[in-house]
C-alpha cells in the first residue's frame, strides 16, 4: 500500500471520526425519575397559595367520600379533620426565643414578622395494598399527615374484585374563606357495557363547581379539598 494510499485512508478515518453523532452517559436529573416513580405508585400534586401569605389563615383538609352519586362521609362532620395555619409569626414566641430568632436570621421575613410561611399545599400518594390509598397532606413548612383512603372493588364482568383508582386535580381560580374548596379527585374507573370495558374518560382538570359529568359516571370516588379561614 503506498503512501497516498494510506494517507487518503487517515483523512477518511479522521472525518468520519469528526462526523460521528456521540453519546455519553450522564448523572440523572430529579425529573428523570418521575416516570419511575408514578410506574411504582407514587402520584404528587400541588397548589399554589401563596395568595394568603400576607394574612394568617387556618387550612383544614376535608375529605369527601361518594358512592353511586351519594355523600357517604364527610371527615369535617364525622370529626377527622385536620387543621393547620399557613404561617407562623415571630411574635407566637416568647420575648426570648423572638430575640434570638432574629439574631440568628431564621426567619422568613422578618420585617413583617414572619417565622415561617408556607406558600403551597401537596397531597401525595405512596404504594400501598390494592384495597387502599395511602395519602400524605401538607402545607409546606408547617406540617404534614397521612391519610388512608379505603377503596371499592370494580362490580364489572371480567373486572370483579378488582381496584382501579385513578386521579383528577381541579381547576381552582379562588378561595372563598368558610366554604370548601375542591382540589383533588380519587375515583375508581367505571364500566362500559357499550364496550365491554373499564374506563376513566373525562376533562384532564375537573371544575371547581363540580359540574363534570364525569362525577356521574364514576361508581365511588373521593374529593380531597380545604376550607379556610382567617385566624
Amino acid at each position: 500500500m503506498n503512501h497516498r494510499l494510506i494517507a487518503l485512508l487517515t483523512g477518511l478515518l479522521l472525518c468520519m471520526g469528526a462526523n460521528a453523532q456521540e453519546l455519553r452517559r450522564m448523572e440523572p436529573e430529579f425529573s428523570d425519575y418521575i416516570p419511575l416513580l408514578k410506574a411504582a405508585g407514587y402520584e404528587m400534586f400541588t397548589f399554589d397559595i401563596s395568595s394568603l401569605k400576607d394574612e394568617t389563615y387556618t387550612i383544614a383538609f376535608v375529605t369527601r367520600e361518594y358512592s353511586k352519586g351519594e355523600l357517604v362521609s364527610d371527615s369535617s362532620r364525622d370529626g377527622f379533620t385536620r387543621t393547620i395555619a399557613n404561617r407562623k409569626m415571630i411574635s407566637d414566641f416568647p420575648e426570648a426565643s423572638q430575640k434570638r430568632i432574629l439574631d440568628e436570621g431564621r426567619a422568613y421575613d422578618p420585617e413583617k414578622g414572619i417565622y415561617t410561611l408556607g406558600e403551597k399545599i401537596s397531597i401525595g400518594f405512596y404504594p400501598a395494598a390494592d384495597s387502599v390509598k395511602k395519602a400524605m397532606l401538607s402545607v409546606e413548612n408547617m406540617g404534614s399527615w397521612g391519610s388512608t383512603l379505603r377503596l371499592q372493588p370494580l362490580d364489572a364482568p371480567g373486572f370483579g374484585g378488582q381496584f382501579h383508582y385513578d386521579f383528577r386535580p381541579f381547576k381552582v381560580d379562588t378561595i372563598r374563606l368558610g366554604e370548601f374548596v375542591p382540589l383533588l379527585m380519587v375515583g375508581s374507573f367505571w364500566y362500559d357495557e357499550r364496550f365491554h370495558i373499564i374506563r376513566f374518560c373525562g376533562e384532564k382538570e375537573l371544575p371547581a363547581d363540580m359540574s363534570s359529568e364525569m362525577l356521574k359516571m364514576l361508581p365511588h370516588y373521593f374529593l380531597i379539598g380545604i376550607v379556610v379561614n382567617k385566624k
